[in-house]
């Protein structure tokens, strides 16, 4: 019960902390280009479309007020 009001106090921080983190993840894949077509491009390009969609879930279900009070 203690963390609530700690977790509360973080839900901005930690929201801009995911979408600099993504946001960087997506420049870095957006600016090499397809030179190289390998399959660790290949799997890193999946692994950021997934991550990206399980963020925007969580954080759609965290705003939607079903992971706890809405912050807004």
């Amino acid at each position: 019960m203690a963390l609530v009001p700690a977790l509360q106090v973080l839900t901005w921080p930690f929201l801009a902390l995911t979408v600099f983190v993504l946001g960087r993840g997506w420049y870095l894949e957006l600016s090499n280009g397809e030179r190289w077509s390998s399959t660790w491009k290949k799997r890193s390009s999946v692994i950021l479309v997934l991550s990206t969609l399980l963020a925007g879930t969580i954080w759609g279900l965290r705003f939607a007020g079903f992971l706890g009070g809405t912050p807004l």
